[in-house]
């Protein structure tokens, strides 16, 4: 069952991973003609009260082809494909039956906040995205189907699997022992942000001196405050500026000599010294280091407070009322006593809107960009996600190592993912031989 083996082993948010490539792999499939050639759309499969028909197995089948394409694969012959993905149509079938009779449901909010994560993953704005799928020849009601269903049935693996699985630290200890390759070291990668002042080849030897000068005015003031991606999008030419200059994760092997040079002795969150290159002048900010024996990253502690979409109150009304939270926690109340009271967010209110240590890889893009750019305990801007419209605190800071956590981390998810598998291929063999499956035509006939 190709299509949910990946269901069952992504953790977190569904789409978190997605890259722009992934997107047409993923959901932007052009629907072909019907397969084995007929224009008619005929019942395949009776399940239960429903059926599968052929323009089922087409899109399944168009999909499937494109993932297999972009990993490289081989297609199996058509006949063999259609026969195993119709198996896996009719798994679909029931599993989101039984998330009905369990009232599963995945709502507007919750399937627009997945399709902003989508969008933001993959740099698209909303408007972008759909663009992308339309072109794709993809109804974009088909494709926001196709969202919920999948929603769903994370939502049901999640209740009736995922959530029951336990993993012990003894369990751990022992697949640490058996793939010692997990504690073999990495090489090492480090995260950086960059500003670049570009020096003509023709500029004057006046013309560098002011370009120079501005490089070092412009260092002392992020010493004194000023967010590196504001001074990015500000003062930088290299074409990351508008990415508050974040150049991502680079292995150190990768990095040209005087950029690693410039980061010798230069702690994770500080700023390195101005440097020159034959094009220019530098400035780069370590924002975590990773590899080795070491996973180094910085850490913000930080709250917010959420006021989720609505049906009764228009956005801009719902802006207005978080602006006016926001004007009481500056006026002296304090955020977690406001957010106790005026939050939405369910998971975070009891604790005062509080999300615990996170590093930037783990806050939604948005959060991101404005905690890196906040002082401590500086209230931001009012912002708005695919949840709704938001306000963030950053309480502290700090640099840790990870290292044990991440080899840990990942033994226990390589552990979870083993038993929701085995857990989940039981379930669905019992859901499926207790269901009502009367095929009316086969693959190739």
């Amino acid at each position: 069952m190709l299509k949910y083996c990946r269901r069952i082993l992504d953790s977190g948010l569904l789409f978190r991973s997605i890259t722009p490539c992934c997107i047409a792999i993923l959901f932007l499939v052009p629907v072909p003609k019907a397969w084995g050639g007929q224009d008619l759309d005929r019942v395949m499969v009776i399940v239960n009260e429903g059926v599968i028909t052929q323009s089922d197995l087409d899109r399944e089948m168009g999909l499937v082809e494109m993932e297999l394409r972009s990993a490289g694969q081989t297609i199996p012959p058509r006949e063999n494909l259609a026969r195993e993905l119709l198996e896996t149509l009719i798994v679909d079938h029931v599993l989101l039956e039984f998330a009905g009779r369990l009232n599963i449901a995945v709502s507007n909010q919750e399937l627009q906040y997945a399709l902003s994560s989508i969008a933001e993953q993959n740099r698209l704005t909303l408007v972008q995205l759909r663009q992308t799928i339309e072109q794709h020849k993809v109804r974009f009601a088909d494709y926001l189907d196709d969202l919920r269903k999948q929603l769903t049935i994370r939502q049901l693996i999640n209740r009736q699997i995922s959530d029951t699985v336990n993993v012990t630290e003894i369990e751990i200890d022992e697949y640490l022992e058996q793939h010692p390759e997990l504690s073999v070291l990495t090489p090492v990668e480090i995260e950086l942000a960059h500003i670049f002042l570009k020096i003509p080849a023709d500029s004057s030897e006046v013309e560098v001196v002011r370009r120079q000068e501005l490089a070092q005015n412009i260092r002392q003031r992020l010493l004194d405050g000023l967010p590196f991606g504001e001074a990015a999008q500000r003062y930088s030419d290299s074409p990351e500026a508008t990415q508050d200059g974040l150049l991502g994760w680079r292995k150190q092997s990768q990095l040209p000599d005087v950029f690693l040079k410039a980061l010798d002795g230069v702690l994770v969150g500080s700023i390195s010294e101005v440097f020159q290159s034959p094009n220019g002048l530098h400035l780069l900010k370590l924002l975590a280091r990773r590899g080795g024996s070491e996973t180094i990253v910085t850490q913000y502690q930080v709250r917010h407070i959420l006021l989720r979409f609505s049906n009764l109150l228009a956005e801009d009304q719902l802006r207005s009322r978080l602006e006016h939270i926001r004007e009481r926690i500056l006026g002296g109340e304090g955020f977690d006593a406001v957010a106790r009271l005026q939050s939405e967010d369910v998971n975070t209110r009891a604790l005062g809107g509080s999300l615990g240590w996170l590093s930037l890889r783990e806050l939604p893009g948005v959060l991101g960009q404005l905690v890196q750019r906040l002082a401590i305990d500086e209230v931001s801007p009012v912002f708005q996600t695919g949840a709704g419209w938001h306000i963030a605190q950053v309480t502290a800071k700090r640099e840790v190592d990870l290292g044990d956590n991440v080899r840990r981390g990942r033994a226990e998810q390589a552990i979870r993912a083993r038993k929701t598998e085995e857990s989940f291929d039981q379930w669905t063999r019992s859901l499926r031989d207790e269901s009502f499956v009367q095929y009316r035509v086969r693959p190739g006939e």
